[in-house]
């Protein structure tokens, strides 16, 4: 079964069902591409562990489950119970982690890296995660690497400042940014709204070897189908916040149901 949108689902960006979406996505890109690359090169998945704080609202004042109380004595008879203390003590990390996928290619002979993949997650569009990213994001286009994001989430910020300013009003972005050896680099940028299907883009290697393509909506295709998702997502269900666009709202009004 294919999914009832022409590009990006956005019920697949839903908790439940991103964390999944987002490793599959890395995998059927690199596996995409490695035919196109060697022997020359290949393509291969990095993970990264971040952790992530654990968020618990809480308001201004704590109050334990379990409370004392002083009580007036009394002239029964008295039972002292001794207070004892634990014997073993250990700190407990309350962050959560998330796996982030980068697909990188690199060249055979000297492993040199050539192009990363940047899939963006929750993690790296939202607060701290948001300002680390941007300082690898830095770190790269300060490099002899060029630079792909995959941005197919509508939640969080996006990282970079060509397509925040002026802002897009779109709802998925995927830029290109080529190496080039100055100090100017320039992002080439498709903006994806929901009623439109993923493209195939260009994935440059080393000069002067020519792009090969990545074809992001087979590589959708290909994810939705091999996992049914079509089969794990309820549909009849508003989609995953944030609210859709008034554009895809009207035009989501308007698909047979």
């Amino acid at each position: 079964m294919t999914s009832p949108y022409p590009g990006m689902d956005p019920y697949l960006e839903s908790p439940e069902n991103w964390r999944s979406f987002h490793y599959h996505l890395a995998d059927e890109i690199a596996r995409q591409l490695n035919p196109q690359i060697v022997p020359k090169y290949f393509a291969d998945v990095e993970v990264r562990t971040v952790l992530q704080e654990v968020g618990i609202a809480v308001g201004n004042e704590a109050y334990p489950d379990a409370a004392i109380f002083k009580v007036s004595p009394h002239t029964g008879p008295q039972v002292t119970a001794a207070v004892l203390e634990a014997p073993i003590q250990r700190m407990v990390d309350v962050s959560s982690s998330a796996k982030l996928r980068t697909v990188n290619i690199y060249e055979l002979a000297t492993m040199r890296l050539v192009t990363a993949v940047e899939i963006l997650s929750p993690v790296n569009k939202t607060g701290d995660g948001l300002q680390k990213y941007r300082h690898k994001r830095s770190r790269l286009l300060r490099s002899e690497i060029h630079l792909i994001e995959l941005d197919l989430l509508r939640r969080g910020e996006h990282p970079g400042q060509e397509v925040l300013y002026p802002p897009l009003d779109t709802d998925y972005v995927i830029l290109l940014n080529r190496a080039t050896g100055g100090n100017v680099r320039r992002s080439e940028i498709w903006p994806i709204a929901l009623d439109e299907p993923l493209p195939i883009i260009p994935v440059p290697l080393l000069a002067p070897d020519a792009d090969v393509q990545l074809n992001l909506a087979a590589v959708f295709e290909r994810i939705y189908t091999d996992f049914y998702y079509a089969l794990r997502i309820d549909y009849t269900q508003p989609a995953p916040p944030p609210a859709l666009r008034p554009a895809m709202q009207a035009w989501l009004a308007k698909q047979p149901k």
